[in-house]
């Protein structure tokens, strides 16, 4: 692990200062009602900006620029909205999760780190690092309504389930937790705890604040009743950071930033039941409102462990942007797509026609169906676990995710992408006709297990003339397999072709695994 990471004051702060519709199985479409989606929304400190997991899938289905240095968010209880702490702006950018574009940028104190919204959603409550005070919002004006002083260098805030109070942790000079009563937005009482104090979680009933104290390695317990630390404090890793707790309230999972691994505490017993070996400089945890999976940001490696809660193992590692340092589950209302050249949100059920996307537009289908094409000219599309009837063609200015579970009833075409470093991938895909990957300045992915299971194409895969990264792992082609005159590297692994693999003419070409009818070219030995 390296030493430079984000962190709060108690030793360090920043890392420095831081075409034709298709025919389609009748099935395949259907009128299902609007189900909340899942999403996880990541900071990335240096990157300026939030990255946006569906965790159907755990593929990133959007980006979105926010402020200067983003830290902590949190997201609304009725998922329309996420706030997102900018550490060096002072500012909180508001996301609304249906388009996934910021909304409003509100002033705040000095060293916004983190955030909690009150249960009804109509407060947020916002820690500043460097004032000493938290600031509260009124999200229907997005305006501050009160500042209230608390300790040295407040972090991590969390509210309890009735609102009532919120518990914020003073990380450096106080070793404490202040009490917020919020009903008058003031402070009402000062709990010591361990030292240097960085998050806090609050069980479901209410009953107990848990809070990591980062250079105690340990985590204290509060009774919310007195207001008063449970005695001993439970020994876990080395600098533990952020802290979250399961909807069942059954078990506490603590991000250990210096020892890369998260403890499990069993909150009945208040002792460490699992640890489980994470990314690099793990900061914080958000759950899912199942309880089934914990996405644990790590700072130093550029990526998010889920972990299964039933199991307490690593199922996937998402590559995000550069240092994330927190991370907020959403769960979003899917709209209902009414206009097919008003792709710009969140959607399912069933569009009647084509699709066509544009420059500035972002275009998420979770669950959905359109019963004719989708074409992207710009913006970003992401077709999760949903059907396109006819074709999908891809160009331009554009940045997408396909699939899992996406099936396309004719060619899906990616062509004359311009040059930009994102990371386009076709995953899980049943793909009818034809997949053409061609004349591309920007890296796409089709196969690569476990991150991206490879895709079923039911005629011919071709990748030709493209000048940025290609792989394709996993596949099953039922035609011909065709990968030539690629300037940039171009990765073959594990694919099942029903005909001929071919590769020709490719500057630098690596592979192995394939079957095929017969290998040629530089494919021969593959």
């Amino acid at each position: 692990m390296v030493a430079s990471r984000i962190r709060p004051l108690g030793g360090w702060l920043l890392k420095s200062t831081l075409w034709m519709t298709g025919v389609f199985v009748a099935a395949a479409l259907s009128a299902a009602p609007a189900k909340a989606a899942t999403f996880a929304y990541v900071a990335n400190a240096f990157d300026n900006n939030v990255s946006v997991i569906a965790t159907a899938s755990n593929a990133i289905v959007a980006t979105i620029p926010v402020g200067n240095q983003p830290y902590g968010l949190a997201a609304a209880p009725n998922g329309k909205r996420v706030c997102v702490a900018n550490f060096l702006d002072n500012t909180v950018s508001v996301i609304d999760t249906s388009s996934n574009i910021v909304v409003a940028t509100i002033p705040v104190g000095h060293g916004t780190s983190d955030i909690s919204f009150s249960p009804d959603g109509a407060h947020a409550y916002v820690s500043n690092f460097y004032d000493d005070t938290v600031s509260v919002i009124a999200t229907a004006s997005n305006t501050v309504v009160a500042t209230i002083p608390v300790g040295y260098y407040p972090l991590g805030i969390a509210l309890t389930p009735d609102g009532t109070h919120a518990y914020e942790a003073n990380n450096y000079l106080d070793k404490s937790v202040s009490v917020i009563a919020t009903a008058t937005n003031t402070l009402i009482a000062t709990v010591l705890v361990g030292a240097a104090p960085v998050a806090v979680a609050i069980t479901p009933d209410g009953a107990y604040a848990y809070v990591t104290n980062d250079n105690g390695n340990t985590v204290s317990v509060i009774d919310t009743a007195t207001n008063t630390v449970i005695a001993p404090p439970i020994p876990v890793g080395g600098f533990p950071f952020g802290i979250a707790i399961t909807p069942n309230g059954a078990y506490a999972y603590v991000a250990n930033s210096l020892d890369d691994t998260v403890s499990v505490i069993a909150t009945a017993s208040k002792t460490v039941v699992a640890t489980i070996p994470v990314g690099s400089g793990p900061l914080w945890i958000g759950i899912t409102p199942d309880g089934a999976n914990a996405y644990v940001v790590n700072l130093d490696d550029n990526t998010v462990s889920v972990i299964a809660t039933a199991s307490n193992t690593v199922v996937a590692t998402i590559a995000v942007g550069d240092a994330p340092d927190g991370v907020a589950i959403a769960s979003v209302a899917p709209q209902v797509l009414t206009s097919g050249t008003a792709c710009n949100g969140i959607y399912n059920g069933i569009f009647r026609g084509n699709v066509t996307l544009s420059r500035g537009q972002n275009c998420i289908f979770v669950s959905g169906g359109v019963t004719g094409n989708v074409q992207q000219n710009g913006g970003n599309l992401a077709l999760l676990n949903s059907e396109v009837c006819g074709n999908v063609q891809i160009s331009g200015a554009s940045t997408f995710t396909i699939g899992p579970g996406t099936a396309i009833g004719n060619d899906l075409h990616v062509q004359n992408l311009s040059a930009s470093t994102a990371h386009n991938q076709i995953c899980g895909t049943n793909v009818k006709g034809n997949l053409q990957v061609g004349n591309n300045g920007t890296a796409v992915l089709m196969g690569a297990s476990p991150s991206c299971a490879g895709n079923t194409v039911n005629g011919n895969l071709a990748v030709h003339n493209n000048w940025a990264r290609t792989s394709l792992a996993g596949n099953t082609v039922n035609g011909n397999l065709q990968d030539q005159n690629n300037s940039a590297p171009t990765e073959v692994f594990n694919n099942i072709v029903g005909n001929n693999l071919q590769c020709q003419n490719n500057s630098a070409i690596t592979g192995g695994g394939n079957t095929a009818k017969s290998k040629q070219g530089q494919c021969a030995g593959f």
